[in-house]
This record gives structure tokens, sequence and C-alpha cells, in this order.
């Protein structure tokens, strides 16, 4: 497993195979963006972590032709805006875990060549106010994407999440889905925009928009086996967190934030 990891501005891993190139510019200004650049050259696995008490970032990630990436990406910042951009050609799995207080971040993706595609699985715990905007590019035909969003919101959390995806005519072939579920352990106000802004017929698109805590259903299915309540809702919980993902770094992870 490759590892970038960044501490508080700064870059602490600075060795990489050829399989991969970084490059990180750090800002001078106190209102500057520092970069970090990401260039998948051969199929890869990578672990990108990131943490800060306050942070701007833009993180660029650039997917060559006929090339698989995995990213495991973890990111613990208390204010952040984050601007992710991808650039791909192949294949990107981006698995991301955070717990945040209060951010903005952006994630904008651009599908370039036949057969590009990425499928992004976000597991957030978010504490105080966030919000997210998507922007999915299908640049060329048969190009697929999956943008899937578990969000759990806590204490004075409230998070924004706004997924728009645009295929443009003539571009045949593309798979776009959005698939995006809040769970709210709180009062606060949580918003979902899923947008398809699609000018092709040949394309298969759908999304998906919920918010709202697990039914009764479900937790009576757990409760007849024996399971109380609370538990019940915790075995809810972390598989509602947990889905997708098959990295056990990620998994102990995500089950420690969600015993605490």
């Amino acid at each position: 497993m490759n590892k970038i990891t960044i501490v508080d501005d700064k870059l602490i891993e600075d060795k990489f195979p050829k399989k991969i190139e970084v490059t990180y510019s750090i800002s001078t200004s106190p209102f500057g963006i520092s970069n970090l650049v990401i260039k998948v050259k051969n199929d890869s696995d990578i672990e990108l972590s990131i943490s800060a008490k306050d942070h701007k970032l833009k993180v660029d990630i650039i997917v060559e032709d006929g090339v698989l990436a995995n990213i495991y990406c973890y990111q613990n910042i208390e204010t952040s805006k984050i601007q992710y951009d991808m650039s791909l050609k192949g294949i990107l799995n981006f698995y991301k875990f955070q717990e945040v207080s209060a951010g903005k971040e952006m994630v904008s993706v651009h599908l370039l060549d036949k057969g590009a595609s990425i499928s992004y699985y976000l597991k957030d715990i978010c504490k105080i106010k966030e919000t997210i905007d998507y922007y999915i590019y299908h640049d060329a035909c048969n190009t697929n994407s999956l943008i899937k969003n578990n969000i759990v919101s806590k204490d004075k959390g409230n998070s924004i999440v706004q997924v728009s995806t645009f295929v443009p005519k003539g571009n045949k072939g593309c798979i776009a889905n959005q698939i995006s579920r809040t769970i709210p352990f709180n009062d606060t106000r949580n918003e979902i925009r899923p947008n398809l802004y699609i000018d092709e017929f040949d394309v298969e698109a759908n999304h998906s928009a919920l918010i709202g805590m697990f039914s009764k259903d479900e937790l009576f299915y757990l409760m007849s086996r024996g399971i109380n309540r609370e538990d019940a809702a915790k075995l809810l919980l972390e598989g509602f967190l947990l889905s997708d993902i098959n990295n056990k770094k990620m998994i102990n992870t995500i089950m420690s934030a969600t015993n605490r």
C-alpha cells in the first residue's frame, strides 16, 4: 500500500514508487491554498491521510489510460476548505472516511476517455456543519460514474450535499448513478440535492436521496432476535457506514469512530 500523509500542511511521506508521482506545494500566503498532485501511472493501491485543525487544500488526482487505482482516503479536519479535482482516463475506486466539524468541500470529476470510471464511496460523520458539492462530467462515450454518500449527522451537525452529473449530447453508452442517504441523530436540518443534466438518450442515469432514521421494521427485526433497541441501532449504524468497504484498516477506523 502506497501511503501519502499530510499533517498540519506538511507532507510526511516523501518517497514513492515509480507507479505514482506525488508533488506537494505549500502555500506561503495565510489566505492561500496548498496543492497536492497525485498521478497514477500503473495499477496502485494508495492510502491518503489528511489531518489538521484548519486547512485549505486542493487535491489533483490523475489516473492514466488503462490504469486501475484504489484510493483509501482518511480526512480528519476540524475546519476545512478542500477541493478534489479528478482527471480520469482509467478506473478510480475512491473510498473516503471523514469526521468533520465544519467544512466546505468540492469534488470535480472529468471522465476523459472511453471506459473511464469513478466509484466514489463517502462515509461521513458530521458534527457541526458541512457542505459538499459534486460535479461529475462524462466527457466521453461509455464512461461510468457512481457517487454514493453515507452520512451520519450528530451533535450539532447538519450537512448539505449536492451531486450534479453532466452527460452532453453525443456521449452515448454512459452510466451515471447517484445514491445518497443521511441518518440524523439530531434535530438539525440536512439536505440532499441530486441533479442529472442528461442531453443524450442512450444513457442509463439514476439517483436516489433519503434523509431519515432507520425504519421500524429494521429495528424490529433485530429486536425480535433478543437485541435491545440501543444495540440494534448501533448495529444498523455500523452496517450503514461499513457498506462497500473491504479494507481492514478503514473498517477498524470506522468502527472505532462509531463507538465514541
